[in-house]
């Protein structure tokens, strides 16, 4: 375990010195206008985009149900709406999980986290921006913006690091759950579709009980 967030700490490090000295900086403005003024934006940037503000939901489903690790979740989950995986990678380095410690995350909350209705839905959201994105959007011209402009650069690389943590966020959520890991985590390598699945499953499990 120590390794494994050895190893966290130095994607966290070269992620954040990557995208402030590495990353394109041509035609930023563009790119941001029109994705905030919803001017025309390119379909595929678009859908990545709004997968984006998908992601700090899932977390928060994955995360917040049982939080009782030794530094609250919720922090992390709230800043990533806004940094994505920048913010989300100290909780997964520094946390150490306790489930002896008392959830704080509180009954009603948590009851409404447990609803199957949640992930669905979410996923129901995904594969429209999924759909939308691929069949209106231009590959060559996101593979253009990718190696021009730092905003969908680095937005990008985020939306890879979440699919990566989301594995993590599984096992995070399968432990405090049954006091064990589980082999669904391997969902989570499909982009937020298969955390949802997994979110789905357990959710269903547990409201068929």
């Amino acid at each position: 375990m120590k390794e494994l967030k050895s190893i966290l700490l130095a994607f966290w490090l070269l992620f954040i010195c990557y995208a402030l000295f590495l990353t394109p900086i041509e035609g930023d403005l563009d790119y941001v206008a029109t994705l905030f003024s919803l001017d025309e934006p390119e379909p595929l940037i678009m859908a990545v985009f709004l997968l984006l503000g998908v992601w700090p939901m899932v977390f928060g489903l994955l995360l917040l149900e049982n939080d009782q690790s030794t530094i609250s979740a919720w922090p992390y989950v709230m800043f990533s709406f806004l940094f994505g995986a920048f913010a989300l990678l100290p909780y997964f380095i520094f946390h150490r999980d306790q489930r002896k410690r008392e959830n704080r995350t509180s009954n009603r909350i948590g009851e409404m986290i447990k609803n199957p209705f949640f992930p669905f839905a979410l996923l129901i959201f995904t594969m429209i921006f999924v759909i939308y994105g691929l069949i209106y959007g231009n590959v060559e011209v996101y593979q253009e913006a990718f190696f021009n402009s730092r905003f969908v650069h680095v937005m990008t690389l985020d939306f890879f690091m979440l699919t990566l943590l989301s594995v993590l966020g599984i096992s995070h959520h399968a432990y405090h759950r049954n006091g064990q890991g589980t082999r669904l985590s391997i969902l989570g390598l499909i982009p937020i579709i298969g955390a949802l699945v997994y979110l789905f499953i357990t959710h269903w499990q547990e409201s068929e009980r």
